[in-house]
């Protein structure tokens, strides 16, 4: 599988702590076949946090395996850090179940991209996820403090501490509802192109005729 089995299996491993987790064909079929930086640094992270012992976490490496080993005292901030670009969005996915259980209380700072390709970015996770996690229990603060865009530049930074209910109620959405207002948020390097981007999303989010009553607020978020 790819970087969101790795994510996913990693994640969720402190579900059975005694139980050794081994994944291989790690991005088998890919150009580049094996663990990327950005898979490394997110591995790194959701081992130490739910007290895993790591073999294979190595470049390239097509096999991976996450052993349970002692507790180790954790300090009380943890920092992950992309050789590249590699989207912090990414990391927080593989590293916010066991930091919720395993490691409460515990803040993260997590450097790489925070609006890059194929990837969810920053604005996703206090825009989208969060919210959707505190109707279920879950307190989850992200904050940018600084952007990173994959176009060579220095890596962003994002700020991170969450906790959560026990048990967490479930969460339900069984009806879509209506639209009642829309919150677009538009992030970039150049300041000028942001402006422009900017201006023409409001207008055409303002012409849409399915956002017809709907209140509309585009933010920017420039050098």
């Amino acid at each position: 599988g790819g970087g969101q089995v790795i994510r996913s299996s990693l994640s969720l491993a402190f579900l059975h702590p005694s139980r050794p987790l081994r994944l291989h064909s790690i991005r088998a079929g890919r150009p580049k076949p094996g663990l990327a930086n950005q898979h490394l640094v997110g591995a790194r992270l959701a081992a130490a946090l739910s007290g895993r012992a790591l073999t294979g976490d190595d470049k390239g490496s097509t096999e991976l395996v996450a052993a349970a080993h002692e507790e180790r005292p954790l300090p009380p901030s943890l920092e992950a850090a992309a050789e590249t670009a590699g989207a912090v969005t990414l990391m927080l996915q593989a590293a916010l179940p066991p930091l919720l259980f395993c490691a409460p209380g515990r803040q993260l700072l997590l450097r790489g991209g925070t609006d890059v390709n194929f990837s969810p970015p920053a604005a996703h996770s206090a825009l989208v996820l969060a919210p959707l996690l505190a109707r279920m229990g879950v307190y989850l603060d992200a904050r940018v403090a600084a952007r990173g865009f994959n176009d060579g530049g220095p890596l962003g930074q994002v700020t991170v501490t969450a906790c959560c209910e026990t048990p967490l109620p479930p969460l339900t959405l069984t009806e879509r509802g209506k639209p009642t207002s829309l919150r677009a948020f538009v992030a970039a390097s150049d300041a000028a192109a942001c402006r422009l981007l900017a201006e023409a999303l409001q207008r055409a989010l303002s012409a849409a005729a399915a956002l017809r009553g709907v209140e509309v607020a585009v933010e920017v978020d420039a050098p």
